[in-house]
């Protein structure tokens, strides 16, 4: 149930099929398009900083996607050759820690909740979450393969999961649990 695409290039195009995977994933149609790419990849929200509806890389098009991004501050990454899950074992900064932290600052600032969607080449695309996201659907992720990513009693953990797996839970599950409207 893969709808996001093989081959990625950075950026814009991630971002796009992002967009794409969680348009089928709410609706089950490829268009039309529910989400979309942030202008200026979130980067408006640095210029803007009174528009906090601007964080994130990932907008909604369509009034029906606006409770997801109601939701979540989505962060999108690809590529990063240099990043590897091993640099977490060594005092080597290195990029998840820096992507969850930028997840952790947009949310923070739009009070929502971070959700960072990352893919290394050649590998599976993940997402992770926040703790309080984790509580609320804990009764929907217990079948899951989760690794849950410390870094000190100042950054908050983030827990990853396949995302395929992850979006086999329902828009309507993620309505009921985390949607305040």
């Amino acid at each position: 149930m893969c709808f996001l695409g093989g081959k990625m290039s950075k950026g814009g195009k991630n971002e796009r099929d992002v967009a794409k995977f969680l348009t089928k994933w709410l609706t089950g149609e490829k268009k039309p398009y529910m989400f979309w790419r942030q202008d200026a990849s979130g980067g408006l929200a640095t210029v803007h900083a009174e528009n906090t509806h601007l964080t994130g890389d990932i907008t909604y098009l369509h009034p029906d996607a606006k409770f997801f991004t109601d939701i979540f501050s989505i962060e999108c990454k690809t590529g990063y050759p240099s990043t590897s899950f091993w640099q977490h074992f060594t005092k080597v900064k290195f990029g998840l820690e820096d992507f969850w932290l930028q997840a952790l600052n947009d949310a923070e600032k739009s009070s929502k909740n971070p959700m960072l969607i990352y893919r290394k080449k050649g590998r599976k695309w993940i997402v992770g979450i926040n703790s309080t996201v984790y509580k609320k659907l804990m009764f929907l992720l217990l079948d899951f393969n989760s690794v849950t990513v410390k870094w000190g009693e100042d950054i908050e953990e983030c827990i990853l999961y396949d995302l395929e797996s992850f979006f086999t839970i329902t828009p309507q599950q993620i309505k009921d649990r985390l949607w305040q409207h």
